[in-house]
């Protein structure tokens, strides 16, 4: 047995070890110790060495990452949160944010893409869904779909005569939309229950009521965001109805209602 095999026996990991099980770099991990991500490994000489504490706090970081955690906030968190309940402090974050985890991604081969969406998928097609990042280009010929529920969604969209690129477009605006609205949610849910919850101390017996309101936000909101869909589409068929009846009595073809309607403003 070599010293570092002893050493790994009796202290842990070494960084190159860590990195391994985690899935990391060795530079990312040493840039998440550099901001106070990760306690400080022990030290038998010159080598420092990791054990499970590290192993499953650099997993929690991962899991926030990909819920949509942003390092610095997380950074925050570790720092204002002492070191024996940090995991603590960030399993709740985790748990909190797991309701509101979109589809896992997916892997597949390149060629594999247009079967699966049941849609041909041309060259512009191709480059708007990586411009857009709902398509990412990995090794060996093999792609990521981050998100397949809204690519899905756009197929069925494609599928019924509309344009891919405009479909592109309309994805940026309903993630601009929709994400004012969820961060308004969000901004309520801070102001009241989370506000009384820190108020109060943070009470161990309030933390579960706490994940419950968390997830039962996501399909209030999603209710209410299709309640309103459903109430505005009405009208918005109702007035392009309107502009067609128009077009017909004035003798314009009724695709011309919208650019006619600009000519006279």
């Amino acid at each position: 047995m070599t010293t570092e095999d002893a050493g790994q026996a009796t202290h842990g990991m070494t960084v190159d070890v860590l990195a391994g099980r985690a899935g990391m770099t060795v530079r990312n991990i040493r840039a998440h110790a550099a901001r106070g991500l990760l306690p400080p490994p022990r030290l038998q000489g010159r080598t420092g060495y990791y054990g499970a504490e590290h192993l499953a706090r650099l997993e929690l970081i991962t899991q926030l990452q990909e819920q949509g955690f942003a390092l610095s906030a997380i950074e925050r968190l570790v720092a204002s949160t002492p070191r024996q309940s940090a995991e603590e402090a960030l399993a709740q974050y985790l748990h909190m944010l797991a309701p509101w985890a979109p589809e896992p991604s997916l892997e597949m081969a390149a060629a594999e893409l247009p079967g699966w969406l049941g849609v041909e998928v041309a060259g512009d097609t191709w480059q708007a869904l990586v411009d857009a990042g709902l398509v990412v280009h990995l090794d060996g010929g093999r792609i990521r779909v981050p998100n397949p529920g809204l690519v899905r969604a756009g197929a069925e969209a494609v599928r019924l005569g509309l344009p891919p690129a405009d479909l592109v477009v309309m994805r940026e605006e309903l993630t601009t939309h929709v994400g004012a609205v969820t961060a308004r949610f969000v901004d309520l849910f801070r102001r009241t229950v989370w506000a009384d919850y820190v108020g109060d101390g943070l009470p161990a017996d309030r933390a579960q009521h706490v994940r419950d309101v968390v997830g039962a936000l996501q399909p209030v909101a999603a209710q209410a965001l299709l309640a309103t869909f459903r109430e505005s589409m009405p009208a918005a068929i109702s007035l392009f109805l309107d502009e067609v009846s128009d077009a017909f009595e004035q003798g314009r073809s009724p695709g011309d209602g919208a650019a006619a309607a600009d000519s006279d403003g």
